[in-house]
């Protein structure tokens, strides 16, 4: 019996968020930078603004980052592909690998660069993705792992 193989939004794909982080703590702690640049003094008040503001940045582009990453998983089972999203309301996707007809993987540029994409699948009789994998590591690796699924002698079978 070949186990279930699960799979989270890939860390790159998040990098919008991730950039946050440095820009929030850069700003909490020298809320004075933009006005030294520009050779101005900056008062009291709105560097203690700039400074608070800075910390919720960061702590937002943290809570996004968990979010992301904690509610959205993807499984290949050898009976079935499990798309998971939600953590409080939760929305379960399953498709049988016997109803899979086809598996597509698309790239941005940047997603080529870093190394994410998503993967589709169609089900048959229908022209529209069944389930999508959305920002996966290595995608090709994903569709693969789905190909050998359905190709193998026992695809849409559960073993007891």
């Amino acid at each position: 019996m070949t186990s279930k193989t699960t799979f989270r939004v890939s860390h790159r794909a998040l990098l919008g968020h991730w950039l946050l982080v440095p820009l929030g703590t850069a700003l909490h702690f020298a809320p004075h930078a933009p006005f030294t640049l520009a050779g101005a003094t900056a008062p009291v008040q709105l560097t203690n603004i700039l400074s608070w503001a800075g910390m919720g940045l960061a702590v937002w582009g943290l809570l996004n980052v968990a979010y992301q990453r904690l509610a959205h998983e993807y499984t290949v089972a050898p009976d079935r592909v499990i798309e998971r999203h939600g953590i409080i309301a939760r929305r379960v996707t399953p498709l049988f690998i016997h109803h899979i007809r086809s598996t597509e993987v698309n790239q941005s540029i940047l997603g080529r660069l870093l190394g994410y994409g998503t993967v589709e699948m169609s089900a048959a009789g229908t022209g529209t993705s069944e389930a999508r994998f959305d920002r996966v590591a290595s995608p090709l690796k994903v569709m693969a792992s789905i190909n050998h699924q359905l190709q193998s002698p026992t695809a849409g079978t559960v073993e007891e």
